[in-house]
């Protein structure tokens, strides 16, 4: 118990110091994300010894975006997939330092983590739905594998 809240504290710590510079450069650009995101973790295992899965759902709103951050070591891979539980059109992307993926449809994904992108990858969520359509909210359920030393964050709904 002693040892999990010594590794949070360092990699609070670590993000703190290495990280912030680099995640804010990384949500600069993305507009509000939204406040009805209700995202759940649906579960959360680890594989093993070296590998940790996160399935989650969450609603993205009508020209709302929602973006998951991993923290990720050099030559870490990530594997993953999503589908839209309801809507019918989602922006997704990865991203680095630069774009590494892009779909609109539903779809699997794997990348590698390298020196030349940074540490901080961003999965965007972004509704092609017009503001004005505000019956066009997409639900995606969204599964994550990756390294167990890797982080994940997701967006935190205001109360």
């Amino acid at each position: 118990m002693i040892k999990r809240i010594i590794i949070v504290i360092l990699l609070l710590l670590l993000l703190l110091l290495l990280g912030c510079e680099e995640i804010s450069s990384l949500t600069q650009d993305m507009s509000q994300t939204s406040s009805s995101t209700n995202l759940k973790i649906v579960k959360a295992v680890e594989l093993g010894s070296e590998w940790e899965m996160k399935q989650m759902s969450f609603g993205v709103g009508a020209g709302d975006e929602v973006a998951i951050l991993l923290k990720l070591s050099d030559g870490d891979k990530v594997d993953g997939y999503f589908y839209l539980e309801k809507g019918d059109e989602i922006d997704f992307r990865i991203t680095g330092k630069t774009l590494l993926y892009k779909s609109l449809v539903q779809d699997r994904f794997s990348f590698v983590a390298s020196q030349a992108q940074g540490d901080t990858y961003n999965l965007a969520f972004r509704s092609a739905a017009d503001e004005d359509d505000q019956q066009a909210k997409v639900t995606v359920f969204l599964e994550v594998i990756y390294p167990i030393d890797g982080s994940i964050y997701v967006p935190v709904e205001d109360e």
